[in-house]
């Protein structure tokens, strides 16, 4: 079998050996963590231990880490679990931005269908939120306002302190999805700005199936899942210890290597990016005039269909992808890229390469020359 470049770290991150080297460990005291023998009580040790070190990471009390099954979870508990639980509040306005995730969006649009008022906030050509319209729709209607850190198709930042400050003034809460931005960004809740904040494991080195939703302070949720009391009451189902220890072990290295991973792949994306702007003629960087990740590359290419593209990538050995993986199968123009007023003739030729700190210049490079060749081909 010929190489294989992988670039769609955006989408899921292989398993890191600090994550699987702590799962296995977990995996020795896999007992009930509710149970009250010697077992449970072990793993109920674990669960703590694990709870500490993400509660230390994201800068909140330990009881303020909700563990979930995934960032779709996180999301869908923070925007339903704050609404449900403030049914009875004269505040009936949810205000997101136009380029979600599709479990924000989908979680508000169930919301919208119980009677609460969804106001999708524009965005500008870059994918950032058009702050008039978010001052004009912010008012004492609003209940919560979720917003993202960062684009997972483009890796495009959102102004979350400045935007959090404004929500908490009109007496509204704030909500972040930060899936795609914990592994590069500083995530603690007290310098988001944030009330309510989702990530996912994945999304730097710690399995799938694990995700958090923190809080700034104790703030009332209505659980989605019901059973037990585990997650202090608002998340029921036996933890998955394995998976929660291999999480805090994903995180902490991922912070603790933060910067230097910044400055790396910084450097590959730039690299890469100047290379196909060199070789592929009339290519389009999207939100490339914003603040955006390091490690996400999102290209418009004119004159060529995404499916077609990844296809050819893919048998030449190239992992990318169109945008989000939760959609990708279907080869619709992106909903993010639409929001962000793309020609029509460029929307269906959209590809994502999303890199990681254990990406290697060779492959980066190598990667760029076969789509290059690519491109010119299917031309």
């Amino acid at each position: 079998m010929s190489e294989r470049f992988y670039l769609d770290h955006a989408a899921t991150t292989p398993i890191s050996a600090a994550a699987r080297d702590a799962y296995l460990q977990a995996l020795a005291s896999d007992y009930n963590p509710s149970s009250l023998h010697a077992e449970g009580r072990a793993a109920h040790a674990l669960l703590d231990t694990a709870r500490d070190r993400v509660a230390s990471a994201l800068g909140v009390p330990r009881k303020q880490i909700r563990f979930t099954g995934g960032g779709s979870e996180s999301d869908s508990l923070a925007i339903l679990g704050v609404a449900e639980a403030r049914r009875d509040d004269r505040r009936r306005r949810i205000l997101i931005g136009a380029t979600e995730h599709h479990a924000v969006l989908h979680a508000a649009r169930a919301l919208g269908r119980e009677g609460f008022e969804i106001v999708t906030l524009p965005v500008d050509r870059e994918g950032r939120i058009d702050a008039d319209a978010y001052r004009r729709e912010l008012d004492e209607r609003c209940l919560l306002v979720s917003i993202h850190l960062a684009n997972n198709e483009t890796g495009v930042l959102q102004p979350i302190p400045l935007l959090a400050a404004e929500a908490h003034a009109a007496g509204a809460l704030f909500h972040t999805d930060a899936v795609q931005g914990a592994r590069w960004l500083d995530c603690r809740l007290d310098v988001l700005g944030s009330d309510l904040l989702s990530i996912s494991g994945h999304k730097f080195g710690a399995p799938k199936g694990v995700g958090v939703l923190a809080l700034r302070s104790e703030i009332p949720l209505e659980p989605r899942i019901y059973g037990g009391g585990q997650e202090y009451g608002s998340r029921a189902g036996t933890e998955n210890v394995p998976g929660i220890f291999a999480f805090a072990a994903a995180l902490e290295l991922a912070v603790e290597r933060r910067a230097e991973a910044v400055r790396r792949v910084t450097a590959l994306r730039s690299d890469f990016e100047e290379g196909a702007r060199r070789s592929i003629a009339a290519l389009h960087i999207n939100g490339a005039g914003a603040e955006r990740l390091p490690n996400i590359s999102s290209f418009a290419i004119p004159g060529i269909e995404s499916e077609t593209l990844l296809m050819r990538l893919d048998l030449d050995g190239v992992a990318a992808s169109a945008g989000s993986a939760c959609t990708s199968g279907v080869f619709e123009p992106s909903h993010v890229i639409a929001a962000m007023g793309l020609e029509s003739s460029l929307q269906r030729g959209v590809v994502r390469f999303s890199f990681a700190p254990e990406s290697e210049e060779r492959a980066v490079r190598a990667a760029g020359e076969i789509l290059a060749a690519a491109v010119e081909r299917l031309r």
